[in-house]
């Protein structure tokens, strides 16, 4: 990104409340429902916050099966192929990750939505454009889920989330 750019761009950000697994995939449909190809997602929170279940949702609103979608903890990478290609991407079993390791490339640069779990361990995280959800605690069985633009292409989507939930 032109640094001129990013200097200009304003923050957009979104919280949501989600009490329940069924609201939190709600949350990653109704996102979905805005995606076109080639974004990139970056899913952060503690585990067990809810990242795989929005991630559920985001692909059920990509038509795709949500029963399909599993941790890839130990997979690391998995495609799905819906009305636009879907990779999802944990990165919990590393401590950091660089974008040429492991052919993330090809992922985060695709015609397809890359969901990357553990986002924050990708070494060039801050230097790329992206859409931040960060899903944390509130409660027992609540949720927080904070949806911040990286870039003006992500900004316009998170203003179109905004109005999705209004």
């Amino acid at each position: 990104m032109d640094k001129r750019m990013a200097s200009s761009f304003e923050s957009v950000t979104f919280v949501i409340a989600s009490g329940s697994a069924r609201e939190t995939k709600a949350g990653g449909r109704r996102l979905a429902s805005l995606l076109e190809c080639g974004e990139l997602l970056g899913l952060i929170g503690d585990l067990g916050a809810g990242k795989t279940c929005f991630v559920k949702g985001l692909a059920r609103g990509l038509s795709l099966r949500e029963e399909d979608i599993l941790s890839p903890t130990f997979t690391m990478i998995q495609e799905h192929r819906g009305r636009v290609p879907l990779y999802h991407i944990d990165l919990y079993r590393l401590e950091t990750v660089a974008i040429d390791d492991l052919g993330l490339r090809e992922y985060l640069f695709s015609d397809g939505i890359a969901a990357v779990e553990w986002f924050e361990r990708l070494r060039e995280s801050a230097e790329l454009d992206y859409l931040a959800v960060r899903i944390s605690y509130a409660g027992a069985n609540s949720r927080r889920i904070e949806f911040a633009a990286s870039g003006p292409r992500y900004g316009s989507i998170v203003s179109k989330l905004k109005l999705a939930f209004s």
